[in-house]
């Protein structure tokens, strides 16, 4: 990367960095509550974040949801459609979208302000599960610092799940790995692992680091869902 000027083009000297996010993770952890940050840049943010690194690319892992699993909200899918074609038109971004959302029925058990009263009541439940993303992550990271591709690989993830693959890069390839939490909240086996840093994301960062309201698709245009609306930073969070 270089930075051009009146004196011709200077070296970046940045230490580079490719991210790993976990989607599912990301969006449970930081934008289920906050509808009007869903329309992030995921380049742009984690610029933003690692303004120490040049980040050299970006891996999106997540899966497709289906109109089954969101009977209360119908146009889930057609808003999440939307918003991958949005982001595929970036430049450093990968967004990796053929893992398995499963939907497995069963029975549970009531549980009234956290305690199992009798007498017990039972109900059909079913509980939504995606599949394969964390696989997939797991194995680009460990490929990318086999082949030791950047400086830093950075996980944006709490998943407990990743600190195997995650102590893998560090103690067999050598790689300098970093955590960035959606919630405010550590993993312990992270921390356990090995990892170089961990930082955790800011609504403010996420608020400040959206598309543009209509992006230019090769096909058409996608405009930002309407129940995506942006509001100020100041009203994000800090």
């Amino acid at each position: 990367m270089a930075v051009q000027g009146m004196m011709g083009s200077v070296p970046d000297t940045r230490p580079t960095a490719i991210v790993y996010v976990d989607g599912f993770n990301l969006y449970k952890g930081q934008l289920e509550s906050k509808p009007e940050n869903k329309w992030v840049n995921l380049v742009g943010l984690f610029d933003d974040v690692l303004n120490k690194y040049d980040v050299a690319h970006v891996h999106y892992f997540t899966a497709r949801i289906k109109g089954r699993m969101t009977p209360q909200d119908p146009q889930a899918p057609d808003r999440q459609d939307t918003y991958i074609r949005a982001l595929r038109t970036l430049a450093r971004i990968t967004v990796h979208d053929d893992s398995l959302f499963t939907v497995h029925h069963g029975n549970a058990r009531e549980y009234v302000d956290g305690k199992e009263r009798p007498p017990l009541t039972y109900h059909h439940v079913y509980k939504v599960q995606e599949k394969g993303s964390d696989v997939k992550l797991a194995t680009q990271l460990l490929m990318d610092a086999m082949d030791r591709l950047a400086d830093a690989y950075v996980v944006v993830s709490s998943d407990s799940d990743l600190a195997h693959p995650m102590r893998v890069a560090i103690e067999r390839f050598g790689a300098r790995v970093g955590v960035i939490y959606p919630r405010d909240a550590q993993t312990r086996l992270f921390t356990t692992s090995g990892i170089a840093f961990s930082l955790y994301l800011r609504p403010n960062l996420v608020a400040r680091n959206q598309l543009p309201d209509i992006v230019h698709t090769a096909k058409r245009p996608v405009r930002r869902p309407g129940v995506w609306q942006k509001q100020s930073p100041a009203e994000a969070g800090p």
